[in-house]
């Protein structure tokens, strides 16, 4: 998630937090009940946007780790079935294709994983059933044949939580504009107008519109709040001083 949103999702919150810590002194005024509500709702639907977009490759990430390790042991397994079988068989072809020193297996790229264990999977299918003696029954042939289908499929699944982590991002930045607007064009002004008999909540609430990012520094804090500037930190409102 990029900074920028980071900071306006910390600064709804601390909006938020503060609109509600003054509710018994504005909650007669429905325009500013609505509002305030609307600016929880939306909240809560950016919060549920960034808890997938957490999840989402995070979860990805974990299940191969999972799958690659049970994968490189059944190729270890397999590939030394096959040198047995090779030096049994007088085969010194079936060998080389079989020699792999383990850590190459795990330096190997996308693309020369995906073309191995295609080309191991066809060696099991053509002579898999040959490793039995080398403790490769049929059932483990089976198991690591579903291994290979299910680790094909999975290596590419990080490439699509990339794509759904894409769609997720512009939807935060859809809901986070759609907040900016809440605050700017109703909140905002309503706070303005409780200025005189509600100073306090006026002063708490500003303070809490400020926008903080770790290394940016506002050297106009009333020139306006700008909710398009999404790469860059927004300045805080106008808080009419």
């Amino acid at each position: 998630m990029k900074k920028s949103i980071a900071s306006r999702i910390n600064m709804y919150v601390v909006t938020l937090d503060t609109c509600k810590q003054h509710e018994g002194e504005w909650a007669g005024i429905p325009k500013m009940v609505s509002a305030v509500n609307d600016l929880e709702n939306r909240l809560n639907e950016l919060n549920a946007i960034v808890s997938s977009h957490e999840v989402v490759t995070v979860g990805v990430g974990s299940t191969k780790t999972l799958k690659l390790k049970a994968l490189y042991a059944a190729l270890e397994e397999v590939h030394g079935a096959f040198r047995m079988l090779a030096d049994e068989l007088g085969d010194n072809t079936m060998r080389v294709n079989h020699t792999f020193a383990p850590s190459t297996l795990r330096k190997m790229n996308t693309a020369k994983l995906q073309s191995h264990i295609a080309r191991t999977a066809d060696a099991l299918i053509e002579s898999g059933t040959l490793l039995e003696p080398f403790g490769i029954d049929s059932n483990r042939l089976g198991a690591i044949l579903q291994l290979i289908d299910e680790c094909v499929i999975m290596i590419s699944k990080p490439r699509i939580a990339i794509v759904e982590r894409k769609s997720l991002t512009a939807g935060m930045s859809t809901k986070a504009d759609a907040i900016d607007k809440i605050l700017k064009e109703r909140i905002d002004i309503l706070v303005r107008l409780m200025k005189p008999s509600l100073p306090d909540f006026f002063n708490q609430y500003f303070a809490a519109r400020k926008i903080v990012v770790t290394g940016v520094r506002h050297n106009n804090p009333t020139s306006g709040f700008d909710s398009s500037g999404f790469a860059s930190a927004p300045t805080e409102p106008d808080d009419g001083n």
